[in-house]
């Protein structure tokens, strides 16, 4: 039984090494891609925040890939912990001049346009489109 654990206890750490060998080679060829691309990490990034509002994988695709969308749904916002409301709304990732990524909805940034939905700074008459 000695022998059967010693052996279980072998195999885990060369399994534990060669994991971490891997890691480390992946990390290493993240790093260089994140040097000769600078804008690699920011497509990686908006990617994230993409798939966080509630767009799906396919959507999320189209919109790094620079085209406009039609969403109707419910938009994440993590900043209130709301869903928002969208009506057959347009959604694209629009890159500036110095290569930034941002999200906008109906040509409105998306943090501007979600803080407009939820009526942050206006009357309570004025909010519409909440669900929580």
């Amino acid at each position: 039984m000695q022998k059967m654990k010693d052996s279980h206890i072998r195999e885990m750490n060369r399994a534990n090494e060669q994991h971490q060998q891997e890691f480390t080679s992946l990390k290493r060829i993240l790093d260089k891609a994140y040097q000769w691309f600078p804008s690699f990490k920011r497509f990686l990034n908006m990617e994230r925040e993409c798939l966080q509002y509630g767009f799906s994988e396919e959507q999320t695709d189209k919109l790094m890939h620079g085209h406009t969308i039609n969403y109707s749904g419910c938009l994440h916002s993590n900043e209130y912990r709301l869903n928002v409301l969208a009506d057959n709304v347009t959604a694209q990732v629009i890159r500036d001049d110095r290569r930034f990524l941002f999200l906008h909805i109906n040509n409105t940034p998306v943090a501007q346009w979600l803080k407009e939905q939820l009526g942050i700074g206006q009357s309570e008459s004025q909010r519409k489109g909440i669900r929580q």
